[in-house]
C-alpha cells in the first residue's frame, strides 16, 4: 500500500470532533435593554426629546399676572436602522465528503449531510446576528456611538450622550495626590442633581485594582456580603456578566467588574474599555431594542415587508447546485433617557 494511504481494514476509533468556540457575552443587552422591544413598519425611526426643569412659581403683586410660561422646545432624533446580515452556502463539495466526527465508514447520505449542515448554518447565522447586536449595545452604552462600517456602508449613529467625562494626565485615578472618593462623589452628585440616583458602578478590572489599593476606598467598603476570591453559588453566572466586588457606603453604590471580550483571537476587544466606569441608575436599565422594517420577495414572488429580531430566508439553486441560508436584522438600541447613566474614563 502506498505510503500515506489509510488501510480501511485496520481497526480504528473515531473520537468526537474538537470544537473550539469562543465564549460570548450578552451582558449589555440583558442588563441595559430592559424595555420591551419595538418593531417598526419603516427603516427609519425617530423620537422627540423634551427636557423641562422643575417648574418654580413666581411672586406677583395683587391684581397682576405673570407672563405665561412658554412650553419647552423639543429636539427630534432620527436613526436609519442599520442593515445586519449573515450568510452561508452549502455546495456539492460540502456534502460529498464526511463531516467532522463521521467515521470513514459513515452510512450518511449526501442528503442527510445537507440537512445537518442546513441546521448548523442557521444556528451560526443567528448567533452572528446576536453577537453583533451585543456589540452595538456595548458601544451604545460606553461611547454613545455605533460605527456602521461594512460592505458598501460607512456611517455612524451618534446618540450624543450628555454625561461623558474623561480625566487626563495627573488627574487620573491612581496618580499621586488624586482623591478618588471626591472625584467619584462629584459625578454621583452631578447625576443626582439631574434626577438620577446612581445605584451601580460597573468598571473595568484595571479601575477596580486602582480603587481597591486606595486606603480611603478600603475604609468606605462594606464587604460584609462579599468575599474576595470566593463567590456564592448564585453569583456564578455565564460569561461576561458583571461580577460584584463590593459596596461603598458613601456614596452608597454597589461596585461591579466587567471584562468580557469579543472578536477573533488575534484582535480581541473589550466590551467595557480599559479604564472606564459606568455610573448606572435604574432608568439606565430601561433602554430597549428597536427593529426596523425589511422588504424582500417571498417564495411566491410577492413583495413582503416585515419587522423582527431575525428575518430568515432560504434559497436553492440548480446551476450550480447549492443551498443558501440568509439571516438579516435591522436592530438598533433605543435609549429610554440618555441622561440616565454616565460614562467616566478615569485611567
Amino acid at each position: 500500500m502506498p505510503a500515506g494511504m489509510i488501510n480501511r481494514n485496520d481497526p480504528r476509533t473515531q473520537l468526537p470532533p474538537v470544537l473550539t468556540v469562543r465564549p460570548k457575552s450578552t451582558f449589555f443587552r440583558d442588563h441595559f435593554m430592559g424595555g420591551s422591544d419595538d418593531y417598526f413598519p419603516t427603516e427609519k425611526v425617530e423620537w422627540d426629546k423634551v427636557i423641562e426643569g422643575a417648574p418654580l412659581a413666581r411672586f406677583v403683586g395683587e391684581d397682576l399676572y405673570v407672563e405665561a410660561t412658554e412650553r419647552a422646545p423639543f429636539r427630534t432624533d432620527e436613526i436609519l436602522t442599520p442593515f445586519i446580515q449573515e450568510r452561508r452556502i452549502i455546495g456539492a463539495k460540502d456534502i460529498k465528503n464526511r463531516q467532522a466526527g463521521e467515521t470513514i465508514f459513515s452510512p450518511k447520505t449526501e442528503a442527510e449531510r445537507a440537512v445537518d449542515l442546513h441546521s448548523a448554518d442557521l444556528r451560526f447565522c443567528l448567533d452572528a446576528i446576536d453577537n453583533r447586536i451585543e456589540v452595538m449595545c456595548s458601544d451604545f452604552m460606553t461611547t454613545g456611538r455605533i460605527e456602521v462600517v461594512g460592505t458598501g456602508v460607512s456611517r455612524e449613529i451618534d446618540y450624543m450622550l450628555p454625561n461623558k467625562w474623561a480625566l487626563a494626565g495627573p488627574d487620573r485615578w491612581g496618580q499621586p495626590g488624586v482623591d478618588i472618593v471626591s472625584s467619584l462623589r462629584g459625578k454621583v452628585s452631578e447625576m443626582g442633581h439631574l434626577g438620577y440616583t446612581v445605584d451601580e458602578i460597573i468598571m473595568s478590572p484595571e479601575v477596580w485594582q486602582v480603587m481597591y489599593s486606595d486606603p480611603t476606598i478600603q475604609k468606605l467598603l462594606d464587604i460584609r456580603l462579599y468575599e474576595f476570591g470566593r463567590f456564592a453559588p448564585e453569583k456564578v453566572s455565564k460569561y461576561g456578566q458583571a461580577r460584584p466586588v463590593g459596596m461603598l457606603t458613601d456614596p452608597y453604590v454597589t461596585l461591579y467588574v466587567q471584562d468580557a471580550e469579543y472578536g477573533p483571537r488575534s484582535d480581541r476587544k473589550r466590551q467595557l474599555p480599559v479604564g472606564m466606569c459606568l455610573l448606572v441608575s435604574q432608568e439606565a436599565r430601561q433602554n430597549k431594542l428597536g427593529y426596523g422594517a425589511y422588504t424582500y420577495m417571498d417564495e411566491d414572488e410577492n413583495w413582503v415587508t416585515v419587522s423582527g429580531r431575525y428575518v430568515q430566508q432560504f434559497f436553492k439553486e440548480r446551476r450550480p447546485p447549492r443551498e443558501e441560508v440568509l439571516v438579516v436584522s435591522r436592530a438598533v438600541p433605543i435609549p429610554a433617557n440618555t441622561e440616565s447613566w454616565g460614562v467616566f474614563q478615569v485611567l
